[in-house]
């Protein structure tokens, strides 16, 4: 699967980003390598095997990988403890635009 020059440019509107021709062309042949990268890891995921390939890592199986686990976590009060004023909330500066 290819993707358009096309729809390349309404990636960049949704994203509110502007690109000059040979940026569209360069981000056209990048994102074709990415789709062709992203559909040969679901070839091998989809092939049925029970392992999985970390970019750049030897094949590590299923069984390695840690299981989930649920861990309680603190209560809010202790972490508002030390935020003055906090009525129950972090307080954050809006982002200026």
């Amino acid at each position: 699967m290819a993707i358009s020059k096309n729809e390349i440019e309404k990636l960049a509107k949704l994203a509110k980003l502007s690109f000059s021709d040979e940026e569209l062309e360069r981000f056209t042949a990048e994102f074709d390598e990415i789709i062709a990268f992203a559909n040969t890891i679901n070839q091998y995921i989809e092939g049925g095997t029970e392992q999985i390939r970390s970019v750049g890592a030897r094949i590590v199986s299923f069984d390695d990988l840690r299981p989930d686990e649920v861990e309680p976590s603190l209560p809010s009060e202790k972490i508002l403890s030390n935020v003055e004023g906090h009525n129950g909330f972090f307080r954050v500066e809006r982002s200026k635009k």
